[in-house]
């Protein structure tokens, strides 16, 4: 009976052979969740990214793809140990312009963290929402990454599934310092590693991350304002503690101004003048932070006092804490953020919103 049924079902698909269609391939679902494979030089990576936590990320990435973009770029930061970095220059070592799009918005603060496999975008230091195409791959857990040295952390977007053994090739190959990526530092490959394309294999569900990304955003603000006043908070009760120290060690009470400036009179003056702003002023100085760590000072072997004219030219809580003073007089400055370097900082040498500590003797007003 078997065998009879086998032999109708075999002459069944006999007849009906000219004119059975083959089943399309269904393509597969967009999602919040896609997967992307990097071909590079090297071999295959696959990419599974994170459009719930980190949307506005990904639709970047997801852009970058899609346009080609990312096709024909290169490696050109590897660091043993630490990460591989590319997707914005080209095997000629020059940055890739063409089709560089807006600085994204960094979503640091959603959950991901810069574990070994993950990626996660590439920005300038001190500036938190500069990342635009170029991204790295963490060789392992980089904790520091995930801590807001600078105002921000590092985002984490999405994590490596495949090929990790191709990411690891990548961080052991030859590597030398080129001027041409502008640092001194002996991670640029001898030999170009390519990335030959980037394509997707589950789509983004673009509306879906848009929407949102609106929704994170508005978290994002949320987040940022908070974290703000906490630190605001924070700074003011460190200033308060420092100050109350200060008005006990040396015997004399603070003055505020209306502007928020902070001194105490270590020394009274010899003089009964004090300068203006068409007046210039000699003095000595010793800048530190409310910790005591010394940034700068006029007083260290070899430095001569500083001359400074009260129209202009330093801090703003310079020029208004000289003014109070006489000649003979020695000051302490306790500066805000407002009056000193705001939320810019100075170079590498001064945070953003620092308070600034200014011991200043007042040696002559010319």
């Amino acid at each position: 009976m078997r065998f009879l049924i086998a032999s109708l079902t075999l002459a069944a698909c006999a007849l009906m052979g000219s004119t059975t269609v083959q089943a399309e391939e269904t393509a597969p679902a967009a999602s919040m969740k896609p997967t992307y494979i990097i071909k590079t030089s090297k071999g295959e990576i696959a990419l599974e990214l994170d459009a719930e936590k980190a949307p506005g990320t990904v639709l970047n990435f997801d852009t970058y793809v899609t346009d080609g973009f990312y096709n024909g770029t290169i490696f050109h930061r590897v660091i043993p140990n630490f990460m591989i970095q590319g997707g914005g220059f080209t095997p000629d070592e020059k940055q890739k312009k063409d089709g560089l799009r807006s600085p994204v918005v960094n979503e640091w603060r959603n959950g991901l963290k810069n574990v070994r496999g993950s990626i996660a975008m590439a920005r300038i230091g001190r500036r938190p929402d500069s990342a635009t195409a170029q991204f790295f791959i963490n060789l392992k857990d980089n904790t520091t990454l995930d801590k807001p040295n600078d105002g921000a952390a590092y985002c984490v977007f999405g994590t490596v599934t495949d090929g990790m053994e191709v990411v690891d090739e990548i961080a052991a190959v030859p590597t030398i310092a080129k001027g041409a990526f502008g640092g001194r530092e002996k991670a640029n490959p001898v030999e170009p590693v390519l990335i030959e394309t980037i394509t997707v294999v589950t789509p983004l569900d673009t509306e879906a991350a848009k929407a949102r990304q609106t929704i994170a955003a508005e978290e994002i603000a949320k987040a940022e304002q908070e974290a703000k006043e906490a630190a605001k908070k924070a700074a003011m009760a460190e200033v308060e503690d420092f100050v109350a120290a200060k008005e006990k060690e040396l015997g004399a009470k603070r003055e505020v101004t209306d502007s928020g400036l902070i001194s105490i009179v270590m020394k009274p003056g010899t003089g009964t003048v004090k300068p203006t702003a068409k007046d210039k002023a000699t003095v000595h100085y010793t800048g530190t932070f409310l910790d005591g760590k010394e940034f700068d000072s006029s007083r260290r072997p070899g430095r001569e006092p500083f001359e400074v004219n009260l129209s202009g030219g330093v801090i703003q809580g310079w020029l208004e804490g000289l003014k109070l003073m006489t000649e003979g007089e020695r000051r302490l400055f306790i500066i805000p953020p407002a009056l000193g370097y705001g939320e810019a900082g100075a170079g590498g040498s001064i945070p953003p919103n620092s308070w600034l500590v200014f011991d200043v003797e007042m040696l002559k007003i010319n």
